[in-house]
């Protein structure tokens, strides 16, 4: 077989991702996995000059560490995959690589839920892999809301009834913002109004709504007595303030929200997306899962499909302004 031809007879690939999916299904409820080799069949691998790899945007302080340890896993992909790996540019904002998937510059990239969604609503990205979560081992976690112990939030319709002080992660973020937003709309128990966007919804049913910039960050105004709710991750207090978890009490848990997932362009030629798959599996293997960890923590890595953002896309249904809202950032 020539070396420009990648087999799916190859065993060792075969056995990677069926035992990806096993343990998918296992832990983490997936409905299937969508690269599943379905015959033996070759692929051809176009040439390619380079992959490019996105990654997740992060804080502009972070963006360097982001992009160092980018850096080495792409040293990594780029032994596996026979070809350099160039790094799409670390940004502070999803906007870019939405757009960059949209305008075919990059060939696969970790996103959070939230966009993921939109580019592969849009067709021009899939669903192929997910992290592992460090907390549950699962590739998925729950958005939840969050009270002071002694607050007099008992209920959803107290919760939204004008008089409190809401805590986010971001104005965009999953579990912060999209999920908590998207199923009370759904519920009934947010009823949109025409022209409705984020700020106009919250302005309605809250005093006033903070953003914490991170998990931490909105459950610290909880704790610290400047919001009366945040919504961040079920295990928010004990995974970040344990010493202090039991000065806040879980008001509800609104659905569950996908671990990072790893998605792939649409324009991908199949043969190159069965090495990627199967080179990121590696990442699982003992003397290579510090790689993966370095970059957002997670322990190893399961097959997903887009099956994988079900519940995050049924809440965005629900957010029509949405995209319009990451995208926006761009100008």
């Amino acid at each position: 077989m020539s070396s420009d031809v990648y087999s799916l007879k190859n065993t060792t690939l075969i056995g990677i991702i069926v035992g990806s999916i096993i343990l998918g299904l296992v832990i983490g409820g997936f409905s299937g996995y969508s690269l599943a080799p379905s015959g033996g069949e070759d692929f051809d691998l176009p040439e390619m000059d380079a992959f490019r790899m996105g990654f997740i945007p992060a804080k502009p302080e972070n963006v360097n560490s982001i992009t160092t340890n980018a850096g080495a896993f792409s040293d990594f992909l780029s032994e596996e995959l026979g070809i350099p790996v160039e790094v799409y540019p670390v940004g502070n904002g999803y906007e870019e690589l939405i757009l960059a998937f949209q305008n075919g510059q990059v060939d696969a990239a970790f996103l959070d839920g939230t966009p993921s969604h939109f580019v592969v609503e849009s067709g021009h990205a899939e669903v192929v892999l997910a992290e592992l979560r460090s907390a549950n081992n699962a590739p998925f976690y729950n958005a939840a809301a969050w009270v002071r112990a002694d607050s007099p939030i008992n209920s959803i319709s107290t919760m939204l009834n004008g008089s409190f002080i809401s805590a986010h992660t971001s104005e965009t973020g999953t579990a912060g913002m999209v999920m908590p937003l998207g199923t009370l709309i759904e519920s009934g128990d947010i009823v949109l109004q025409d022209g409705d966007d984020t700020v106009s919804v919250l302005e309605r049913y809250f005093i006033d709504s903070l953003i914490g910039g991170s998990y931490g960050g909105a459950l610290l105004n909880v704790l610290n007595g400047n919001a009366d709710v945040a919504f961040v991750r079920d295990t928010t207090p004990m995974d970040l303030y344990p010493e202090r978890a039991d000065e806040v009490r879980l008001l509800h848990v609104f659905g569950k929200v996908p671990s990072h997932p790893v998605v792939v362009s649409t324009e991908l030629a199949e043969g190159w997306k069965f090495k990627f798959v199967n080179a990121m599996l590696k990442l699982n293997d003992q003397e290579n899962v510090q790689i993966l960890t370095d970059l957002y923590g997670a322990p190893g890595l399961v097959g997903a499909n887009n099956l994988h953002l079900k519940d995050v896309s049924a809440a965005i249904a629900n957010l029509p302004w949405l995209e319009q809202t990451f995208l926006e950032k761009k100008k």
